[in-house]
C-alpha cells in the first residue's frame, strides 16, 4: 500500500508529466541532481574553498575556482545530452505466466546534434518490476519478469544517464500507457472434451471423422459409396462406374469445461485448461469453452483462442463450498447448451 508521501509525488507527476505514447525529454519532464561522486566533489571542493579563504592560499583557491568552473560544464553537457532524445512506448503484447512482457522502447536522437553525444548511455529501471537496463540507439527491447496471470500494465518507467563525467544524473519519470495480459503458463493433461448428442446428453467422444470438400481422385464404385459421389462424367465416356475419392480428417468439436479440470490447486488448473485451448485451436477444432458463470460459444480460429485465453487469464476464484458447487453447476448447464 502506498505512503501518504508516495501517493502525493505520484499525483504530482501524473499533473506534471501526462501518460503518452511518446515522450520529448525537455527542461518540463527533466530532473537533475549531482551523483554520489559529483556531492563528493562538491563537498570535498567547499573545504578546500574554505580553508584557502582562511589562509589566502590562492593556489587552493584557483584550483577550487577550475572545478567549480568543471562542474558547471559538466552540468550543461548532460543536461543538453538527455534532452536530446525523443521517446516512443509501443504497447506489450500479452504473455505467458512463463515467459518475460517485452517492453518495445524506440530511442532517437535530435538530428541536429553531433555524434559526440551518441556516446550516452541511457538506463531504464522501474520500482514496480526488478529491470534495470541500458539502451542503445533505435529499437531497443526490455525484458520485464511476471509471474502471476490477469490483467498488467507498467505504469511508470524511468530514463536516467549520468553522461559524460558521472558527475550529475538526469532522469525522467514517463508512465507507459495501456495494459496487456498475461496467461497461465500451460501445463500439459490429458483431454477431457464434452460433446453433445442428439438425445441431449454428454459424454467425452473427443473426435468425429467427417468428409471434407477436398477431392484426391477417383476410385472403383462400392456399394457403400453414396450416389451423389458417383463420378457421371466417367460413367458417361464409357470408363464404368468410378466413386469421388475425397480426403478424410478427424474432426474435434465439443464443450471445454473447466468444472472437469477444477482441483484444490486452481491455478494448476488453469494453467491445464490454457494448454487444452492452445492444443485444441492448433488442430482448428471448433469447441466451446465454459469457465465460471462465462460461456463461449463453439468457434475456431485465433480470434477464438484469444477469448478463451482471456477469460483465462480473468478469473477470479471465489473461496468455499459455494464456490465449487457454483463451478460444478456451472460446468453442467453449459453442457446442455447446443453447439451451433
Amino acid at each position: 500500500m502506498k505512503s501518504w508521501t508516495q501517493a502525493r509525488v505520484d499525483r504530482w507527476l501524473d499533473k506534471r508529466i501526462p501518460s503518452s505514447h511518446a515522450y520529448q525529454l525537455d527542461i518540463n519532464n527533466t530532473f537533475i541532481l549531482p551523483t554520489r561522486f559529483g556531492w563528493a566533489i562538491l563537498g570535498l571542493m567547499s573545504c578546500l574553498f574554505i580553508l584557502g579563504t582562511n589562509y589566502q592560499n590562492n593556489v587552493i583557491l584557483m584550483f577550487c575556482y577550475f572545478v567549480f568552473s568543471l562542474l558547471l560544464l559538466a552540468l550543461f553537457h548532460s543536461y543538453i545530452n538527455f534532452v536530446q532524445f525523443h521517446i516512443v512506448f509501443r504497447p506489450v503484447a500479452n504473455c505467458f505466466s512463463n515467459q518475460h512482457a517485452q517492453l518495445q522502447l524506440d530511442l532517437s536522437r535530435k538530428k541536429n546534434r553531433s555524434a559526440l553525444y551518441s556516446l550516452s548511455n541511457i538506463a531504464v529501471f522501474s520500482k514496480r518490476y526488478p529491470v534495470y537496463e541500458y539502451v542503445e540507439d533505435d529499437s531497443n527491447m526490455i525484458a520485464i519478469s511476471l509471474f502471476s496471470r490477469g490483467l498488467h500494465h507498467v505504469g511508470r518507467v524511468s530514463i536516467e544517464s549520468i553522461f559524460p563525467f558521472g558527475l550529475f544524473r538526469c532522469w525522467s519519470h514517463l508512465t507507459v500507457p495501456g495494459q496487456f495480459l498475461v496467461f497461465p503458463a500451460p501445463s500439459p493433461c490429458s483431454l477431457q472434451l464434452r460433446k453433445q448428442n442428439s438425445k441431449g446428453n454428454t459424454g467425452n467422444k473427443l473426435g468425429v471423422a467427417v468428409t471434407s470438400e477436398d477431392l484426391q481422385g477417383v476410385r472403383g464404385y462400392r456399394d457403400s459409396d453414396p450416389i451423389h459421389h458417383v463420378s457421371w462424367k466417367h460413367f458417361a465416356k464409357g470408363q464404368g462406374l468410378l466413386s469421388k475419392d475425397f480426403s478424410e480428417r478427424s474432426a474435434i468439436s465439443g464443450w471445454l469445461h473447466f468444472s472437469d479440470y477444477f482441483s484444490e490447486n486452481v491455478e494448476q488448473a488453469l494453467s491445464e485448461v490454457t494448454f487444452q485451448i492452445l492444443a485444441l485451436s492448433k488442430q482448428d477444432a471448433n469447441f466451446g469453452f465454459s469457465i465460471g458463470k462465462q460461456q463461449i460459444m463453439p468457434n475456431t480460429g485465433m480470434p477464438h483462442q484469444q477469448r478463451c485465453l482471456e477469460a483465462v487469464a480473468l478469473y477470479r476464484h471465489k473461496q468455499g463450498a459455494h464456490a465449487i458447487n457454483e463451478i460444478i453447476n456451472s460446468g453442467i448447464d453449459a453442457s446442455q447448451t447446443e453447439l451451433t
